[in-house]
């Protein structure tokens, strides 16, 4: 694979110091050993007994292995120019794993074996509800492996079921590689890792063996990577939508292997920290069972794109390049303004408590939230007529309240995908009846990330709207009046910690932590990464065009550039033509010197012609108001935040005349000082604990300490 390493020592847990390893001390012969690749998963993330390692040789003649000083099983094979090598039979716990040549250490690593199925990162949601069938606690079960065609008939779309032992007459054909032609079948292993689903596909010979030392010749080595849409809090197993994820046909016909895995389903776990944990060991058996993976490929639309852009930054190594559309950069970000949207709309519903020189208009409401359109309706009204049947949904910010449930049933997504959570109704949360019961908020489900209230246990919320001036923008404009502007913010209040509306705002807490994990994504670890965003025009939905600007300012920020991004904008440019781009993106990237830094690299193997399209526009940069010809952005930029849309958390300075293009009266200031008595939001600044995501953070505690 092609991605930057990273060091072994920024695996953290959040509750205990920083996870150092402990491996037996080499040898002084063993110590001058090469390195040795581990290409199955990171080094200190071996479960099982069994990886697969790499070494710049390609003679396996005399090749043995140690693990601990103990021979172990090890065969090899020389793949793409270097030998790759099987090595079975580790020990759990800190393995010092060392190939010899006749006795002498050819490669050497250190390794954290860890026993399989044991939780890597973060503790294990709970309860969990498994499918019939079930052979363990984990949800474990066999693989199961099905087969499917491509037909020659162009009525029939997708793929058809296909006997091995029959055969069918009408298979298509498949041209993976050049002077490369193959029959178009399909293999879809089934099973569960992290006791949940996932889906491997392959072009596929039933009549050829395949393992990780001899692939079929039909696979190029990569892999594509899907998520899935939405944002929800699951409490059980998700079989239906990983499996038509991965029936990528454009993908399959050009050789990738295709993998999904439940828990990477933003709109099923909204929890990054298990979509790394879950995008890891898929990883990781995926390479143990069909070979090193030259380089893997996430894709993701709207929640699909959040699981990219959040575990690109934060778990930096586990894709090589991204290709997202109607893009999130984060949780975070996105919770804040669905939170905001709300408090607005509730505000804005209560015309009967306005004073009588306060009367707002449609436009004004629009201009006070940043949008052109009305996104906060969008936000907070999902129920409506479905092709399914009825949602019975209440919005997005129902993933706030915690005692709610907002489940679907919708083709495509995840019955939890609307916010919606799908713990058992009788061990849900109800404050007055059941107090320790599981809580459904989108805070609690990542509690361990976030940290716990010390009063109550409940998770930490990085929310705050101290000092947020709703409407700032709209009044320096003159498009509402100074006594809009301060009845507005005297009223607009916020939520308990039950979602309850209080009249006083609240101060955020756990947002340093929010920052440190990437659940608020500062793009650091995101300028390793290619990316390809593509954007339809979209001023009325959640799916808000701005935030792929908003993703590239935060890169600019952390690097100082954007070489490393392209936005595809209103353009007829698919999903298919951004994976053969980025395809192209990473080969010349795998070409260049190994020993130049990923950001200069990537850059400099970008090819010409793949710049920012924007209509009939093209070109390197080109800016939101360019590409969409409209400056709306979020309801925190309508309050003076600046495109990266992430301070959550303020720093406050005290109100200064001079910061507003409109006279207030003595009154008037008066009250102005009396709604900010703590002070106003300074965004000239960053954010109170606003810093960069610290990568691979894990948070299982001491108990389960790295």
């Amino acid at each position: 694979m092609i991605f930057t390493r990273i060091p072994l020592l920024l695996l953290v847990s959040a509750s205990v110091a920083v996870a150092t390893l402990a491996p037996a001390a080499p040898s002084v012969a063993e110590s001058t050993a090469g390195s040795l690749d581990i290409l199955s998963s990171r080094a200190d993330l071996v479960t099982g007994s069994n990886v697969l390692v790499g070494l710049a040789d390609k003679n396996a003649d005399g090749l043995a292995a140690t693990a601990n000083g103990t021979p172990v099983d090890a065969r090899f094979a020389a793949m793409r120019g270097r030998l790759v090598g099987e090595v079975s039979g580790l020990p759990a716990g800190s393995v010092k794993l060392v190939i010899k040549r006749k006795g002498m250490p050819v490669a050497a690593a250190d390794l954290v074996v860890h026993q399989a199925g044991a939780p890597l990162l973060y503790p294990r949601t709970t309860p969990w509800g498994c499918d019939g069938g079930a052979v363990d606690a984990d949800c474990g079960r066999p693989a199961s492996f099905s087969y499917y065609y491509k037909s020659t008939d162009p009525k029939v779309v997708g793929l058809k079921p296909y006997d091995p032992a029959r055969g069918a007459t009408d298979i298509a054909m498949a041209s993976p590689a050049a002077g490369v032609t193959v029959p178009f079948i399909v293999r879809i292993e089934t099973g569960v890792i992290d006791r949940d689903y996932y889906n491997i596909a392959v072009l596929f010979d039933p009549s050829r063996s395949w393992s990780a030392l001899e692939p079929q010749p039909a696979w190029n080595g990569k892999l594509v990577l899907t998520h899935g849409a939405g944002y929800g809090l699951g409490f059980s197993q998700l079989a239906s939508v990983t499996s038509a994820n991965v029936r990528n046909l454009h993908a399959l016909e050009k050789g990738f292997a295709v993998a999904s895995t439940a828990l990477g389903d933003n709109g099923h776990n909204g929890n990054i920290a298990i979509q790394a944990e879950a995008t890891s060991l898929l990883k990781e058996h995926f390479v143990k069972g069909y070979g090193p993976i030259r380089y893997a490929i996430a894709i993701g639309n709207s929640g699909g794109s959040l699981t990219s852009y959040s575990l690109a930054n934060a778990y930096p190594g586990l894709f090589d390049g991204l290709v997202v559309g109607y893009s999130f950069p984060d949780p975070g970000s996105s919770l804040v303004e669905t939170e905001d949207c709300s408090l607005l709309t509730n505000y804005f519903s209560k015309g009967s408590d306005w004073p009588n020189d306060v009367r707002w208009t449609r436009p004004q409401m629009l201009a006070v939230a940043g949008h052109a359109k009305d996104v906060c309706a969008s936000w907070i009204d999902h129920t409506r007529p479905k092709p399914m049947g009825l949602s019975t949904d209440l919005g997005y910010p129902q993933i706030f309240q915690p005692s709610h449930g907002g489940t679907i049933f919708y083709p495509g997504i995840a019955p939890t995908a609307i916010g919606g959570c799908d713990a058992p109704a009788d061990k849900r949360y109800i404050a007055e009846f059941d107090p320790k019961g599981v809580r459904c908020t989108a805070q609690d489900y990542v509690a361990a990330i976030l940290g716990k209230r010390s009063a109550d246990g409940f998770a930490n919320r990085p929310y705050s709207n101290v000092g947020v001036q709703y409407g700032l923008v709209a009044l320096n404009a003159g498009t509402i009046s100074v006594d809009q502007f301060l009845d507005l913010n005297a009223k607009i209040g916020a939520h308990d910690i039950d979602y309850d509306f209080q009249p006083e705002r609240v101060r955020g807490d756990g947002v340093a932590a929010a920052y440190r994990s990437g659940w608020i994504n500062s793009a650091n670890g995101l300028t390793t990464v290619p990316i390809i965003d593509i954007r339809r025009p979209d001023l009325d939905s959640i799916h808000h065009q701005f935030r792929s600007w908003s993703v590239r300012a935060r890169i600019d920020r952390a690097q100082g550039n954007h070489r490393n991004h392209v936005i595809w904008y209103d353009t007829k440019l698919t999903m298919d033509e951004g994976l053969d781009a980025m395809d192209a993106w990473l080969e010349g990237i795998d070409a260049g010197n190994h020993l130049v830094p990923m950001a200069k690299r990537i850059a400099s193997a970008r090819p010409a012609t793949l710049t920012d399209l924007c209509g009939t526009r093209s070109g390197d940069g080109l800016s939101m108001v360019q590409c969409t010809q409209v400056a709306d952005g979020s309801v925190r930029m309508a309050a003076g935040e600046a495109l990266t849309d992430d301070a959550i958390d303020c720093k406050l300075v005290q109100p200064d005349r001079r910061a507003y293009r409109v006279a207030f009266t003595a009154e008037q200031w008066a009250r102005l000082s009396r709604v900010f008595a703590q002070g106003v939001c300074d965004y000239t600044v960053a954010g109170k604990d606003q810093r960069p995501a610290q990568p691979w953070q894990a948070y299982l505690g001491s108990a389960g300490q790295l």
